[in-house]
């Protein structure tokens, strides 16, 4: 059987790796950190699943949290109005209820399984000059070690990424699960003035059910933070900006604390797409995997999905590879199933979402008061390729707004 190593300890590295591991393949996962340091480290990211990219965790009895964690049963959107925003408030339902588990949580737990299922973990921080020399000992390695570090030895692809979107920053918190009412079953998202959003998660982590919160893009300029400041002092910069920019959410938030005392942590991405294939300085080549290769806005909600969508694309095309070789071809063709899906919120869609298109605020303004509208929107982040199919043009986006 093919000897696989996979580097990066995320949802698409776990889940690849323990889904090979169900295949009978011989996997060899390399992280930087135990699954103790990641429990009682600091926040990592954004994590909502959505119920269709669930599947995976399911048929490998890795959904350990479905009885416990909060469903997420639909998501409301808002905004107060203002210069070139209309005034809305609705809910739309998910076709089934979405996931929230905070990531130091899962990929903890999941590591662990790992070991116990008979995987090979190693901990050590990967280098490229460390897979220079690894690369020969295994058919076939993947880096899937997140959107900086390592990915820098994939080559950005001009012709896929978005050009008119550069760095977003994303504060984010897991802090007290203080929401009551009809909120508290849904994803909430604000318009804040400058068009960025604040966004309130139902989820869980180690010490139960929790509030996931993150604020995107400039607020003005206020997200200019210091690269090295405490939790606290990240969460009390969160409460400022609320209180500056939002004041009836400030008070939702006012007394919540931090879910425990790392529950915070800061984002930078720059949404881009990679090219699939490294080469190094030996010769040997590297498949990335995940948002090594494909990085979109935190705000889009796509990160989870996206990990585990790659693990289960990859998957498929390892199986399918049989006892031919991974070589180059192998690798490409591996990567266009993952951005087949992928590609939708890093392309047109991504841009007309995050710089609040007028069609697309059209959309929102539709949605209050047409409930179809409404779920067709919220389901889009559940189903990239039904959004894309009429929001992703002012054409397509006007047809389907005037047919309602």
């Amino acid at each position: 059987m093919s000897k696989i190593l996979i580097v990066g300890g995320g949802q698409a590295g776990l889940q690849l790796a323990l889904s090979l591991l169900h295949h009978d393949y011989d996997v060899t996962l390399m992280t930087a950190r135990t699954a103790e340091e990641l429990y009682y480290g600091r926040a990592v990211s954004v994590q909502i699943m959505h119920d269709n990219r669930l599947h995976a965790e399911r048929e490998l009895g890795l959904n350990l949290w479905d009885d416990t964690a909060p469903p997420i049963k639909g998501f409301t959107l808002r905004s107060g109005g203002g210069p070139g925003i209309p005034s809305f408030d609705w809910t739309g339902s998910f076709a089934a209820p979405a996931q929230s588990i905070d990531e130091r949580l899962k990929m903890s737990v999941w590591m662990s399984h790992f070991e116990e299922k008979g995987g090979k973990l190693i901990i050590h921080a990967v280098t490229s000059d460390d897979l220079d020399g690894l690369v020969p000992m295994f058919d076939l390695t993947i880096v899937a070690a997140g959107h900086s570090g390592l990915a820098q030895m994939f080559p950005v692809d001009p012709d896929r990424s978005p050009t008119d979107t550069g760095e977003i920053p994303t504060a984010i918190a897991y802090v007290d699960d203080v929401i009551e009412g009809p909120d508290r079953e849904n994803i909430v998202a604000e318009f804040l003035p400058g068009g960025s959003h604040f966004v309130s998660v139902p989820s869980y982590s180690a010490n139960g059910p929790c509030r996931l919160l993150y604020l995107h893009g400039g607020v003005s300029g206020a997200l200019d933070w210091p690269r090295r400041i405490t939790p606290e002092e990240h969460w009390d910069r969160m409460l400022g900006l609320l209180r500056d920019e939002v004041p009836h959410v400030y008070e939702t938030y006012a007394e919540a604390g931090l879910a425990d005392e790392k529950a915070a942590t800061f984002d930078h991405a720059t949404p881009l797409v990679r090219r699939p294939v490294a080469e190094l300085p030996s010769g040997g080549r590297v498949l990335g995997m995940g948002d090594t290769l494909i990085t979109v806005s935190t705000a889009l909600q796509q990160e989870a999905d996206n990990a585990s969508v790659s693990a289960d694309r990859y998957l498929e095309a390892i199986l399918d590879n049989g006892d031919r070789p991974f070589d180059e071809d192998f690798m490409q063709k591996a990567f266009e199933s993952y951005y087949d899906h992928a590609r939708h919120f890093c392309g047109d869609l991504g841009r007309v979402l995050h710089h609040a298109a007028p069609f697309a605020l059209d959309a929102y303004l539709k949605g209050d008061t047409h409930q179809a509208v409404a779920d067709r929107i919220v389901r889009g982040f559940e189903d990239p390729a039904d959004f894309a199919s009429w929001l992703s043009t002012e054409e397509t986006a006007r047809a389907y707004l005037d047919g309602v």
